[in-house]
């Protein structure tokens, strides 16, 4: 009975090693391997769009628009520039607006009545 014990554990032991993970084979083996690595911090949610009101200047009538639209949060800090002012459909004016410091550009459509689209 005592050899079957004394197999029995060895066999016990055997495969306790075998289920060693690799990280902890190493541990025991003497090597520093730390256990919770820190997670990376690229997973950064970016903040969610704010709403800024735009005045917009109709180049033919001289009329200023206030204009509602959402913009990325880090776009709210500067002022936008007037990058381009184009004839559209049905007697509309289409301006491009972008922001510098993002890049983000924005289309307004102003109608012949004084409606504003924002695209």
């Amino acid at each position: 009975m005592k050899l079957f014990q004394a197999i029995f554990a060895v066999a016990m032991m055997v495969v306790g090693v075998a289920m060693v993970s690799p990280a902890q084979a190493g541990a025991l083996a003497g090597c520093c391997v730390p256990v919770c690595a820190p997670e990376p911090v690229c997973c950064v949610k970016p903040l969610p769009p704010v709403k800024v009101t735009l005045c917009v200047k109709d180049p033919v009538t001289c009329c200023t628009y206030a204009v509602d639209l959402c913009v990325p949060a880090e776009c709210a800090c500067e002022e936008p520039c007037l990058v381009s002012c184009r004839p559209g459909i049905f007697g509309r004016k289409v301006l491009t607006y972008k922001w510098p410091c993002c890049g983000h550009c924005v289309e307004i459509v102003i109608t012949k009545h004084g409606k504003t689209i924002v695209r």
